[in-house]
């Protein structure tokens, strides 16, 4: 399997009642993901019961069905490792955010604001 899909089978997994969210964690931080780019330094979030959640794709093919169903028009995307998006992208971003892989997909998984998953500074109280 490639790299690009570790993240997936272990939220396939997880999803199914059979994997741990530990795992899942370290797969999504192994794998390559596709976040939305909207201009050359933003990237978009949507605000949900208080907290900010940022989009990420185990797939280009993903995203632009995402950015689709949306009604949005299409826009260029960022590749980068798991690890990359929360250990740089995320602290440029406010404070209370998260995010949800591969949204709208029956394997969709949430890595909320919370220590474990971002680095400690970042976190929020769960």
């Amino acid at each position: 399997m490639h790299d690009e899909n570790q993240a997936v089978a272990h939220a396939r997994r997880y999803r199914d009642g059979e994997g741990d969210p530990a795992a899942f964690v370290r797969a999504f931080r192994a794998s390559t993901v596709y976040l939305r780019r909207v201009d050359p330094l933003s990237l978009p979030v949507v605000t949900f019961e208080g907290l900010d959640w940022l989009a990420a794709f185990s797939s280009p093919g993903l995203l632009a069905q995402h950015v689709e169903a949306r009604g949005e028009p299409a826009a260029d995307h960022l590749a980068v490792t798991g690890a990359r998006l929360l250990d740089h992208y995320l602290p440029a971003l406010p404070r209370r955010t998260g995010v949800v892989f591969d949204t709208g997909t029956a394997h969709m998984m949430t890595l909320p604001p919370v220590r474990g998953i971002v680095a400690d500074a970042l976190a929020v109280d769960a």
